[in-house]
């Protein structure tokens, strides 16, 4: 990943990003075999949650082989394009692979009343214990995206993650979600607008599994990502304002020194989303060689060539090959 180099027509990090997400969504059938056998589960968490995954077992039929568990960006889905290469990459190289469905994700708002917020870090501890505890061997890999990225990072540092993960990958994680959503903002509007509609999306979905339980009415009126993030952390979360809220999933220098397991960090100078001084910050700090970081890659793309092919799925398959 460190000599990753795109085509030249292609290092635009909006065009990366664009290809990896959004425009071949329809196109790129990576993955839609294996998304179509996955099995459904449900997982238990504390206090009567559930949460789902999309699981799809090892091909050598062997019950504790090594288990992924994959977790991908907020607004995400079990179907999206860059969860979909990776879970495809990983089962072809013989690993288990579960893609972890975060509260109110991918089709599952009337699973839980409450709504989901990025600071239900131990629900997702939970789900990634079971998941490792029914479907996976002694060890175990994480990798997550953007803000999977995140939650991965939070479960390597977790007291009560499970000692079967020994390793984890995050691509382009949010380490200053302050940051990250000014950058939405203030940035090109069409992300702005993309993540925009996704959220007034997901609280449709949520109001309508649980009628007369939520007002979101409000929602259609806001043009910002800051201000709807306002609106809903201080009208359906615990959290005071959004500083407290962002301060809650926000990670810092001290990182390093709370891991509990070997992490690996990709990340591109490039990222619209995230700011490239986090990471060099972080790489800065004591004791964290862990982190790549690109010249080229947009947010959670490294797109190669025009095939599409991107070199993170061979790096996947080389970490957790050495290490589960």
């Amino acid at each position: 990943m460190e000599y990753f180099r795109p085509h030249f027509l292609l290092r635009s990090p909006h065009m990366q990003t664009l290809l990896s997400t959004r425009l071949v969504r329809r196109r790129d059938g990576v993955g839609v075999s294996l998304l179509r056998a996955a099995e459904t589960v449900t997982v238990p968490c504390r206090d009567g949650i559930r949460l789902q995954a999309l699981l799809n077992r090892a091909d050598d039929g062997v019950a504790d082989g090594p288990l992924i568990v994959l977790i991908h960006g907020w607004l995400g889905r079990a179907d999206s394009p860059y969860l979909r290469r990776a879970a495809a990459a990983l089962h072809a190289a013989g690993f288990s692979v579960a893609r972890l469905l975060l509260r109110d994700h991918g089709g599952t708002a009337h699973l839980n009343e409450a709504l989901f917020h990025a600071g239900r870090i131990d629900e997702v501890v939970d789900a990634c214990n079971w998941l490792a505890g029914h479907h996976g061997g002694a060890r175990c890999g994480l990798m997550g995206f953007s803000l999977g990225g995140n939650f991965v990072l939070r479960l390597a540092a977790h007291p009560q993650t499970s000692a079967r993960f020994r390793t984890a990958l995050a691509v382009c994680p949010v380490l200053d979600p302050a940051a990250a959503v000014a950058n939405l903002d203030r940035g090109w509007i069409g992300y702005q607008r993309y993540f925009l509609g996704k959220w007034r999306k997901a609280f449709a979905e949520k109001a309508a599994a649980f009628p007369g339980r939520y007002d979101f009415s409000a929602a259609a009126r806001l043009s910002r990502v800051d201000t709807l993030t306002d609106y809903f952390v201080t009208r359906f979360t615990e959290f005071r304002d959004a500083r407290e809220y962002y301060a809650r999933y926000t990670l810092t220098r001290n990182l390093a020194r709370s891991l509990r397991m070997p992490v690996q960090i990709l990340a591109a100078e490039d990222d619209p989303v995230i700011p490239a001084e986090h990471f060099r910050m972080l790489a800065a700090s004591d004791g964290a060689d862990f982190v790549t970081l690109t010249r080229h890659g947009g947010h959670c793309a490294f797109i190669q060539d025009f095939r599409l092919s991107s070199p993170v799925e061979a790096h996947a398959v080389k970490l957790f090959a050495s290490t589960c």
